[in-house]
């Protein structure tokens, strides 16, 4: 895939993800051919992210809400 059409699909810009391709930050592999183009190899995308979770109450009466929010974040991130 070309690089646009990758940057489009990921709702970034195509200077930016040029960018980040001349200074190799781009997250998935990419090449460039002979006549210039940039091509992206879609599906290998680098795996093992990690997710932060945060959740918060405004007071120590409210602990059973936090509990359940924890809970949930985490039945949501899995």
């Amino acid at each position: 895939m070309k690089l646009s059409e990758w940057a489009k699909k990921q709702g970034i810009n195509y200077k930016t993800a040029w960018k980040w391709y001349k200074e190799g930050k781009l997250p998935v592999p990419a090449y460039q051919t002979p006549t210039g183009t940039i091509l992206v190899k879609v599906g290998e995308e680098k795996e093992g992210g990690k997710t932060a979770i945060y959740a918060r109450v405004s007071s120590a009466d409210q602990k059973a809400d936090l509990d359940r929010q924890v809970a949930r974040l985490l039945e949501f991130a899995t």
